[in-house]
């Protein structure tokens, strides 16, 4: 697959979001802020569905509706390779922990995995039985699990794209779909607001956790594994322990519905919603830590690699926080040169 790459150019503009602190003070600051621009046949910028950063740190995916995913650098924003094999909506991408595949899909139910190094489409799923929302690689990379707007979950062998294991939830519209840090279970969450929990490697439901009262659009484990974490349109962030269901913590999100969650550091997750701002919260403490503004638009996107965390959403722009210790004066703006692959 070669094709020719030609030069467009995007502004990177780049000033510091003073944080609100809460029941404890982090030393977040905005390292950028990346400016989505529209293709040629499109008058907008893409919404962005999800943002993924490889396990190097230098790279991310952009998946938005335009039905294009994006690999660009994260320090400067160029676009390294588009990739344009999609029909329809992209609302989901991932990078294997090892960090040479990328799993993309969206709405025209088809999974498609990429060699990172050589931007070569290795194989296309056999079609989902729905329109997909989420992907999740388990910790060695070898499965991938699947959900979407129907009551299936589907976990596929990566490397021959067969069909391991595929089971039924308590509803349809899917959401959030999560691996335990050891890979051994499966988490997935939609409509009901009932996160259903299965056994990876046996295939059996190991038990429901009624979590929210309306639709869940995020999960995310612990960095143990002991805890999960979801979000919900409900505006509230909820704690439940894995092994017995319990409820630790139920954290209301004001006027937020949460559309993302993310572990971003080992005991702090990230929450992104309708109130335009991302959220940080301590897993000690159960209490919002840090409040990050700047974005126009429902956060619908999150992700973390070592000390960098990314948000994205409806206002079409990129955020890069720097996760770091220390408050820098603001950089100046840039302007870089962005390369897209043509048809």
């Amino acid at each position: 697959m070669i094709k020719q790459i030609i030069g467009t150019t995007a502004v990177i503009a780049t000033w510091v979001v003073p944080s609100i602190a809460m029941a404890q003070v982090s030393a977040i600051k905005l390292s950028h802020t990346i400016q989505l621009q529209p293709d040629s046949e499109r008058l907008h910028p893409p919404v962005v569905s999800q943002v993924e950063i490889h396990p190097t740190g230098k790279l991310m995916a952009v998946a938005g509706d335009d039905h294009f995913v994006r690999i660009m650098e994260v320090a400067t924003g160029r676009v390294i390779v588009t990739l344009k094999e999609h029909t329809d909506w992209v609302r989901a991408a991932q990078f294997s922990p090892n960090g040479k595949l990328l799993a993309t899909a969206g709405n025209d139910r088809q999974v498609l995995l990429w060699d990172v190094q050589e931007n070569i489409q290795l194989r296309s799923g056999s079609e989902f039985p729905s329109v997909i929302t989420a992907v999740d690689f388990n910790h060695d990379g070898t499965q991938l699990a699947v959900v979407g707007f129907g009551e299936s979950v589907v976990v596929y062998d990566a490397n021959t794209g067969k069909k391991v294991h595929q089971w039924k939830t308590a509803g349809n519209d899917l959401r959030a779909v999560a691996f335990s840090p050891d890979g051994k279970l499966v988490a997935a969450a939609g409509r009901t607001g009932v996160i259903r929990v299965w056994d990876a490697v046996s295939g059996t439901q190991v038990k429901d956790i009624r979590a929210h009262n309306e639709r869940i659009h995020g999960l995310a484990f612990s960095d143990d594994g002991a805890q999960i974490i979801s979000g919900s349109e409900d505006r509230k962030l909820t704690v439940h322990n894995v092994n017995t269901g319990q409820e630790l913590a139920s954290m209301p999100t004001g006027d937020a519905k949460v559309f993302s969650v993310s572990l971003v550091q080992p005991r702090v997750i990230a929450t992104g919603g309708s109130d335009n701002e991302v959220h940080l919260w301590s897993l000690d403490t159960y209490e919002e830590i840090d409040r990050l503004t700047g974005h126009d638009g429902t956060v619908s996107t999150l992700a973390a690699q070592g000390q960098t965390m990314v948000s994205s959403g409806f206002d079409t722009t990129i955020r890069v926080w720097d996760l770091g210790n220390s408050r820098q004066n603001p950089p100046p703006v840039l302007t870089v040169p962005v390369s897209r692959f043509s048809n």
